[in-house]
């Protein structure tokens, strides 16, 4: 026995009404065209055949939404292609979340590079203004450490401005060349 031939004009109706004879026909009907026109838009069969079972899952379920008289080719193709636009919104989500992902990730390292830097050179200059002659270190760390003014320093060492000013000026030069020797000895070793 022959199955009966359902119009494509009452394919829509019979759906609503939960006639699985009718979507069996919809499907052999529409699968291949639908599939095609996705696949023209995603270049991806997976992602292809998603969206096809996807739509047709999508209109089983939710048969009882089919407006009346509705062409079932064009209701199917409208899913079809609203299916396959929300598809390429979300990737596209997903592709700004991962470069956001990343971006913060080469922050972090960034960050944390930074850090590991600072602490480094912190521990060379520490290290440096140990190495400076006693006298000299002691006025360098009241200067710097401390805050003091070449003045107050004078007068709490019971020296000169002059040899407070001079010693600070003498550090200085002795820490830069010293401090940029270790870190060229560190980047290179």
């Amino acid at each position: 026995m022959k199955p009966p031939v359902i119009k494509e004009e009452n394919l829509g109706q019979l759906i609503k009404e939960g006639d699985s004879l009718a979507f069996d026909v919809a499907f052999k009907q529409y699968r291949e065209l639908l599939f095609r026109h996705a696949y023209g838009i995603l270049r991806d069969m997976d992602e292809t055949e998603d969206v096809v079972q996807e739509v047709y899952t999508d209109l089983w379920e939710k048969r009882e939404l089919i407006p009346d008289g509705v062409s079932i080719s064009s209701y199917l193709y409208r899913m079809t292609r609203n299916r396959v636009l929300n598809k390429l919104k979300h990737d596209k989500v997903i592709d700004k979340y991962l470069e956001h992902a990343i971006y913060q990730q080469k922050i972090e390292l960034q960050s944390s590079d930074q850090w590991v830097l600072e602490k480094e050179l912190a521990t060379i200059i520490e290290s440096e203004i140990k190495r400076l002659p006693q006298r000299m270190q002691e006025i360098f760390l009241l200067s710097r450490q401390e805050g003091l003014s070449h003045k107050e320093i004078a007068s709490l060492l019971q020296i000169t401005e002059g040899t407070s000013k001079l010693q600070v000026s003498k550090a200085l030069k002795i820490l830069k060349s010293n401090v940029l020797k270790s870190i060229v000895l560190l980047m290179v070793g």
